[in-house]
């Protein structure tokens, strides 16, 4: 697998995204809600890889969620910055992440325009066990999630 580095813009929050496909077959989902269009994401993910994020302090990890509330939208609280989309589903975790947070951002297809809406709880829990990366978060110090 190659392993894609990124992160915050002041290093706190840290992902490694592991795929074997190459960038030119990850096309990026540009998500058409409110919250995606405010922050022009670009989401990549690979059911077949891993993710791995690890924030170095906790307590500057932001979470935001919104409408079914099935996912956290993780964020650092420092510098501002949209690093990925993470959902706990039983013991499993699963989460994309944003092109733009990757150290090379503009190495991904170019990004393709989706619409959720209409989903339930129950459809866009399937939908991102389907298509969502495998994902571990670790917090090096401070509290985790809450």
């Amino acid at each position: 697998m190659t392993d894609h580095m990124g992160g915050c813009h002041c290093g706190n929050i840290r992902v490694t995204f592991m795929t074997d496909k190459p960038p030119s077959e990850i096309v990026p989902r540009a998500c058409q809600c409110s919250f995606c269009r405010k922050h022009a994401t670009r989401a990549l993910s690979d059911n077949d890889g891993h993710i791995a994020l690890i924030v170095r302090d906790g307590r500057a990890l932001g979470r935001y969620r919104f409408g079914l509330k099935v996912g956290d939208y993780l964020f650092c609280k420092t510098c501002g910055v949209y690093v990925s989309a993470f959902m706990t589903d039983g013991a499993e975790a699963f989460a994309n992440v944003m092109a733009n947070a990757m150290d090379a951002p503009d190495i991904w297809a170019p990004a393709q325009p989706i619409h959720y809406g209409g989903e339930d709880e129950a459809g866009k829990r399937q939908r991102r066990r389907a298509n969502w990366t495998p994902a571990s978060l670790t917090v090096e110090e401070g509290p985790a999630l809450s």
